[in-house]
């Protein structure tokens, strides 16, 4: 624990010194994954598909505001929907409207986490996200986890049944908006979803502002297990015969990485935890206050040690001729003399202290 928190306070120290550039490569490794989502579950369009058009379009979005990839990402997917048939583009887009009418409204600044909702259901982690929001952000980012499941169920969609869709294209577009608009919502499994994660979000988040020890801890477990619970429940009420091993190692999997994300961001220290009492003319206050662990990045210096200089060698009969000139210097008798009645004062004094 005391080893992660070293890790963590030195990747603090490391993103405020070089945040900006951080937060470039953040941007850029989330535009390539989303487009390349895209590209991948609708390749409609053989030129959008290209590699170098992913690229470049992440390039674009590191200078860009972060809801701004989102933005490109659904302006792309109409696109391909658009050269599929035009009424399902136009169901898209009002979709697409919505979400960010609402986004923009409820939601601002969690792009982030309607790009991640696609992502973690590729990545056959989809519960991550509810749980981590729940913990570190709160009900609010609902909103983006909602239209994140819509958006994954609207992509891939379009393309398993893209052969009916082409023969609905041939439909007048009334009926290819209707079609296409039933088909979308009467997926049971995709509501279903939407129903667990937002309840998820909201367990998640009411268990971890209890006062209580290890509440976030608690938390992130209770979240997986009202997932887990409702959809099995689900599933049993749409009489689908699935593999329950996938979900379950979903949970499992989404449980450790929240536990390891939430000592990473949020660490605490409930052995010195302080209960306070007070008041004022009007209540009376019972506050927990569970203090803060925190660990100095401890910092190596490298001293660096001269290799010592070879003396010069000493010349011994210079010293010595030296040493014969300083003795064979006369003192004058006066002098000598003063010295020698300075001496026997001096000897007189220390006599008298001995005796005394």
């Amino acid at each position: 624990m005391e080893k992660l928190l070293e890790i963590r306070a030195y990747i603090l120290k490391m993103y405020a010194r070089y945040s900006r550039y951080i937060d470039m490569i953040i941007k850029l490794v989330l535009a390539l994954m989303t487009f390349s989502f895209v590209n991948h579950h609708a390749k409609l369009i053989a030129n959008l598909s290209n590699p170098i058009i992913t690229i470049g379009l992440s390039v674009i979005c590191v200078f860009l505001p972060q809801p701004m990839t989102a933005v490109l990402a659904a302006f792309l997917i109409l696109i391909q929907f658009f050269a599929l048939a035009p009424g399902v583009a136009i169901v898209a887009g009002v979709c697409f409207l919505i979400m960010f009418a609402l986004y923009f409204r409820f939601a601002p600044g969690k792009s982030i986490v309607l790009l991640l909702m696609p992502i973690s259901f590729t990545l056959h982690i989809p519960v991550l996200i509810p749980i981590v929001c729940g913990i570190v952000a709160g009900p609010v980012c609902a909103v983006p986890i909602i239209f994140g499941v819509l958006m994954y169920y609207m992509v891939t969609y379009v393309s398993s049944y893209v052969t009916v869709i082409e023969t609905l294209a041939k439909s007048s577009l009334i009926e290819q908006i209707s079609a296409f608009t039933r088909q979308l919502f009467a997926n049971r499994e995709m509501v279903m979803l939407l129903i667990s994660y937002t309840i998820c979000i909201l367990v998640v988040y009411n268990v971890r502002c209890l006062a209580i020890d290890y509440a976030k801890e608690l938390a992130i477990i209770a979240g997986a297990l009202s997932n887990l619970i409702i959809i099995t429940f689900g599933y049993v009420m749409m009489d689908v015969n699935i593999s329950y091993v996938e979900p379950i190692i979903s949970s499992i999997v989404a449980v450790f990485i929240a536990i390891l994300l939430k000592a990473f961001l949020i660490s605490e220290d409930y052995s010195r935890s302080e209960h306070l009492q007070f008041e004022d003319d009007e209540y009376y206050y019972y506050v927990k206050a569970v203090p803060k662990v925190s660990v100095a990045v401890s910092e190596k210096t490298v001293k660096k040690i001269n290799v010592r200089k070879e003396t010069e060698a000493i010349d011994i009969d210079g010293v010595k001729r030296a040493l014969d000139k300083t003795t064979s210097i006369q003192i004058p008798e006066e002098s000598q003399h003063k010295i020698d009645v300075e001496e026997s004062e001096i000897q007189k004094i220390i006599e008298e202290e001995l005796k005394r």
